[in-house]
C-alpha cells in the first residue's frame, strides 16, 4: 500500500454501520495449518465477547473458512469451563483443542459438525502438541509440571481416530517446549531441543519404546558431529550454546536450526544425522530473520525479515546457502507459512504455499501461491466471509517523515491524504517499551471513518528497531522521543495548506503524558488532545503504582529528570500545564491497575486550579468498570472519541 492513494470515504455510511462490522471482526490466535498443510484452523474472538474455533479448507484453489457449529465460549464461562489456548487441524476436517486448566490440560476432539468428546487429561502447567505427519488425527504431546525449565518432561500420545484417551509414552529431560518436529515420514521419531547442561542439544523421541538419543555425538553443536565424522572446519557451527531445531521435513530427514557462533545466531541446515551446515546468506539480511516453513524436500524455507514496520518474506536455498526475495503483497505482515503437500492420487498439483496476512488495512487474510526457486509468486487472496473481512476499510500505508535525527517510520491510516485531509491526528503509542506494529486497528478506523486521517509514529526508544533505537528513551522519558514528535508535527504542518487547522494528538498511557508534554511544550501546534490513561511524570506514577510497574520504571529510568529547553518532564511542576491551550480529553479506567486513575483525577484538579473550566476547555470522563484500555467494547466512547478528535466537545 506505500505510496498509494487513499480511496474517497463512502460518507453515506452511518457510524452505527462501521461498528456493526468491528463487532465481526476476528482476533486469532493458535492460528496453525495442519501437518500436510492442508487445512488450518484457529481459535477466534470477536467484538461481541465470544470465542469460537474456525477452520479453513485449503484443498483447493480457493479456501473455503467456516466457524464450527456449537462451538462457542463465552468470557464469563472461561473460569469454569477452562480457557482454550492452542488447536491441531487434521486433515479430515477434525480439530483437537487443548483446554487449560489449573495444573492439567484437558484434550478435546471437535468435530466438522461441532461434536465434542473430551478425551482425557494431561498433567502438566505447560503443554506442546504436534500432530502425525501425515495429515491423520492423532497427536504427541510433551507436557511440564510447574513453571522451572530445568524440570523434566513427560511424553504423551494419542492414536487413532483419536480416540483416547492420552497414553504416557516415556519421560524425557528438560526440555525447550518449541521447535523440534517430526523425523520421519511415518511418525516413529519426534526431534526434541534438550536443555543439557547450559545449552541445546537436539534429541529424538522414539515414540514407540519411549527412549531418546541426542542426534549429535558431539555436545558442542553441529559442526562436530560425530554421526558423519564432522568436518569441525569453517562449516561448522560450534557454538556454545549447541544447536536449536526449528524446522524439520520428515519426508527427507532434514533439520534448519539455530546455533551459536562467536557470540551470533546463525541458521544451518543438513540430515538428522549431522552434521549441519552454516548458512551464510541469511546472515546477510538486516533485521530481525526467522524461518516459518521448510517444504517437504527439504531445500527450500520461507524467511520473515522484520525491522520496524517492514516485513518482507524470502526463499531461502538450503542447499546452495542463496536467498532471493520471495514476491509478496506489500503492507502486510505475513506467518504463520505453510507448503501444501499434494494428496496421494489427487490433482492438486505442484506445492503450494499458504500464508497468514494481516496490514493496515487488511484483516487477516489467507494468500495462497505456487513459488518458484527464483522467488516468482502470483498470490490469491480470501477473506473469512465475515462483514468485516469484506469491509471497505480506510487505506493504511508505512511512511517515512523527516526526524531531527534521521527518518520516523510511521504507519498512516484514512480516507483522505494527509496532507489535504480536514482533520489529522498524531497517534503516540504507550510503552514506553512499546510500538506500532504493522496489523489492524480497529481504533484508526473508527477516526478514519469520522473523517480524522491518522499518523502513527514510532519514535525513538520505540522497540522493534534494535536496541540502540530503545536506548533512546531509558533515562530519558520525554526527552528523543517528544523531539520527535515536535518535529514531526512541524513537518506536518508546514505541508498542509492554510486553511487546514492543527493536527491533534491521541495517546495512551505512556503515549498520553508524551502528547501532554507535546501539548504543552508547543501549544500552538496543536488542534485538540486526547490522552487516555494519563499520567503526570514517572516519579508520580511510581508512588502510586503497583510493584510491577515499579520495576518498569525502575528498569527504563523513568524517575531520572529531564530538562531542557521545555523544561522539567513533570506535567505538576509550576507553569507546565497553564502552556496547555488545546482542548483536552482525559479518558481513565476506574480500574486500571497500571496507571491509576488517581492520576487522571490529579491532572484534572490541577487543570481547574489553573482556571480551566471543566466541560469547556478540558473533559474528564472516568469509566466505571474499565481498566488500562478503557475505551476496549465500548461503541459509545470510540465514537465519541472520534467526535472530539475531528471536531471537538464530548458526548459519550
Amino acid at each position: 500500500m506505500s505510496g498509494a492513494a487513499p480511496a474517497v470515504a463512502d460518507r453515506s455510511r452511518r457510524p452505527a454501520q462501521l461498528w456493526d462490522a468491528l463487532t465481526t471482526l476476528r482476533s486469532r490466535f493458535g492460528f496453525r495449518f495442519s501437518a500436510t498443510g492442508r487445512r488450518a484452523a484457529a481459535l477466534v474472538t470477536d467484538g461481541r465477547g465470544r470465542m469460537f474455533l474456525e477452520t479453513w479448507d485449503l484443498r483447493g484453489d480457493t479456501p473455503d473458512c467456516r466457524a464450527v457449529p456449537g462451538f462457542e465460549r463465552a468470557a464469563s464461562n472461561v473460569p469454569l469451563r477452562g480457557r482454550p489456548t492452542d488447536v491441531v487441524p487434521f486433515d479430515d476436517g477434525s480439530v483437537l483443542v487443548l483446554v487449560a486448566r489449573p495444573g492439567c490440560h484437558d484434550l478435546v476432539a471437535v468435530q466438522p459438525d461441532g461434536g465434542e468428546r473430551v478425551l482425557g487429561t494431561v498433567p502438566g502447567d505447560h503443554v506442546t502438541l504436534a500432530a502425525p505427519p501425515d495429515g491423520r488425527p492423532g497427536a504427541l504431546l510433551l507436557a511440564r509440571v510447574g513453571d522451572d525449565p530445568a524440570a523434566a518432561c513427560t511424553a504423551w500420545t494419542l492414536a487413532g481416530s483419536p480416540s483416547g484417551p492420552p497414553v504416557r509414552a516415556g519421560e524425557l529431560p528438560a526440555l525447550l517446549l518449541r521447535g523440534g518436529g517430526w523425523l520421519d515420514p511415518a511418525g516413529e521419531r519426534f526431534q526434541v531441543n534438550v536443555r543439557d547442561a547450559g545449552r541445546i542439544r537436539p534429541a529424538a523421541f522414539h515414540v514407540r519404546d519411549g527412549r531418546h538419543d541426542f542426534l549429535y555425538d558431539h555436545p558442542g553443536g553441529s559442526g562436530g558431529s560425530g554421526g558423519s565424522g564432522g568436518s569441525g572446519g569453517s562449516g561448522g557451527s560450534g557454538g556454545s550454546g549447541g544447536d536449536t531445531v526449528l524446522l524439520t521435513a520428515p519426508e527427507a530427514g532434514v533439520l534448519l536450526a539455530a546455533t551459536e557462533r562467536n557470540g551470533r545466531h546463525v541458521l544451518c541446515a543438513g540430515p538428522a544425522s549431522g552434521p549441519l551446515r552454516v548458512l551464510s546468506a541469511p546472515d546477510r539480511l538486516a533485521g530481525e530473520v526467522r524461518p516459518l516453513a521448510l517444504r517437504g524436500d527439504g531445500r527450500w524455507a520461507v524467511l520473515r525479515r522484520t525491522h520496524g514496520l517492514a516485513c518482507d518474506l524470502f526463499l531461502l536455498d538450503t542447499h546452495r546457502d542463496t536467498v532471493r526475495p520471495l514476491a509478496a503483497p506489500a503492507g502486510r505482515v505475513l506467518g504463520p507459512v505453510a507448503w501444501r503437500a499434494p494428496a496421494a492420487g489427487a490433482d492438486e498439483g505442484p506445492p503450494r504455499l499458504w500464508c497468514l496476512s494481516v496490514g493496515a488495512d487488511t484483516p487477516a487474510r489467507l494468500l495462497g501461491a505456487t513459488v518458484s526457486g527464483a522467488g516468482d509468486a502470483r498470490w490469491a487472496e480470501a477473506d473469512d466471509g465475515t462483514p468485516a473481512g469484506r469491509w471497505p476499510w480506510a487505506p493504511g500505508h508505512v511512511q517515512n517523515f523527516p526526524g531531527p535525527a534521521g527518518d520516523i517510520e510511521a504507519l498512516v491510516c484514512g480516507h483522505e491524504d494527509w496532507r489535504t485531509a480536514r482533520h489529522v491526528v498524531l497517534a503516540l503509542h504507550g510503552g514506553p517499551a512499546g510500538m506500532w506494529r504493522l496489523k489492524f486497528h480497529q481504533l484508526f478506523q473508527v477516526f478514519a471513518d469520522a473523517g480524522v486521517t491518522v499518523i502513527a509514529p514510532n519514535p525513538r526508544g520505540s522497540i522493534g528497531y534494535g536496541q540502540a533505537f530503545h536506548e533512546h528513551v531509558v533515562n530519558a522519558w520525554g526527552g528523543p522521543d517528544l523531539a520527535d514528535v515536535l518535529h514531526l508535527a512541524g513537518h506536518i504542518r508546514g505541508r498542509r495548506p492554510t486553511d487546514r487547522e492543527p493536527p491533534a494528538l491521541y495517546g495512551h498511557s505512556y503515549g498520553a503524558f508524551l502528547a501532554l508534554l507535546a501539548a504543552c511544550a508547543a501549544p500552538g501546534l496543536w488542534s485538540r488532545v486526547a490522552a487516555v490513561a494519563p499520567f503526570l511524570s514517572g516519579e508520580s506514577l511510581y508512588r502510586d503504582a503497583a510493584p510491577p510497574v515499579r520495576a518498569m520504571i525502575d528498569r527504563l529510568g523513568g524517575r531520572r529528570r529531564v530538562a531542557d529547553e521545555h523544561g522539567p518532564r513533570d506535567l505538576a511542576e509550576p507553569g507546565r500545564l497553564s502552556r496547555l491551550s488545546a482542548p483536552l480529553l482525559i479518558l481513565h479506567g476506574d480500574r486500571d491497575d497500571v496507571v491509576p486513575a488517581g492520576q487522571s483525577r490529579a491532572l484534572a484538579r490541577r487543570l481547574a486550579e489553573l482556571g480551566a473550566v471543566p466541560g469547556v476547555d478540558f473533559h474528564h470522563h472516568e469509566v466505571s468498570g474499565a481498566g488500562h484500555t478503557p475505551l476496549d467494547g465500548s461503541r459509545s466512547l470510540h465514537l465519541a472519541t472520534a467526535r472530539f478528535l475531528a471536531a471537538g466537545g464530548w458526548s459519550p
